[in-house]
């Protein structure tokens, strides 16, 4: 069949108009270059598509009625949001995670090529609590290194409460998602190793296979 196809193509021939070769230069593209760069673009991760109308609805309520925000539909699950105010595009592209029907939808600032198949959407933002620490161990310091094991860390958070849940960390990181998710990790001191459970605040496991 492949060869079938590959003949086929060597066979097709373009007319004199077809191979017009049209150049363009950039000032063609000037004004949509930056319309562009006043948007953001983002792609839901994960198998199950989800509508037009479905996305709008969902990024008007989560980012708070941005005003001017328009939504364009450019590929399966693959979306532009062009954002007038600069402080609404950064505050967006800085927040989250975006949890839609238990996808996440991972938004950056807009780049040329985003809706090619294979576009770089791997770094997404992810809650992550960190539990079997032993008490004395309940650190900001402890979970910076603890969290040196994902791409950045945007936030770190030792919660306050006297019962189960002051006995954990629960931080803000980046991570690559289309590795499966680390269920944990080890860490060492004074010899002793110690397997330390990550527990994902969001279940996103539908749409991220968790490390086996």
């Amino acid at each position: 069949m492949a060869e079938e196809i590959a003949d086929i193509l060597q066979r097709f021939v373009l007319s004199i108009k077809e191979r017009g070769e049209t150049e363009l230069d950039l000032g063609d593209v000037g004004p949509s270059v930056k319309e562009c760069k006043e948007s953001l673009v983002g792609k839901i991760m994960g198998e199950k598509i989800i509508n037009f109308v479905g996305v709008k609805i969902f990024v008007t309520l989560a980012w708070g009625y941005p005003k001017g925000l328009r939504v364009v539909e450019v590929g399966v699950n693959t979306f532009q949001f062009l954002l007038p105010s600069e402080k609404d595009r950064e505050r967006i592209s800085k927040g989250g995670p975006w949890i839609i029907d238990s996808q996440i939808l991972v938004v950056r600032p807009w780049f040329e090529g985003f809706e090619e198949e294979g576009a770089d959407f791997n770094i997404a933002p992810l809650w992550i609590q960190v539990w079997n620490l032993p008490v004395h161990w309940i650190s900001k310091e402890v979970g910076k290194k603890i969290a040196s094991v994902f791409h950045e860390t945007k936030e770190m958070i030792i919660p306050q409460g006297r019962g189960k849940e002051g006995r954990h960390i629960k931080m803000l990181v980046m991570a690559d998602i289309s590795q499966p998710l680390m269920r944990g990790t080890t860490v060492k001191m004074e010899g002793k190793v110690k397997w330390l459970s990550f527990k994902y605040v969001r279940d996103l496991t539908s749409a991220i296979h968790v490390a086996k």
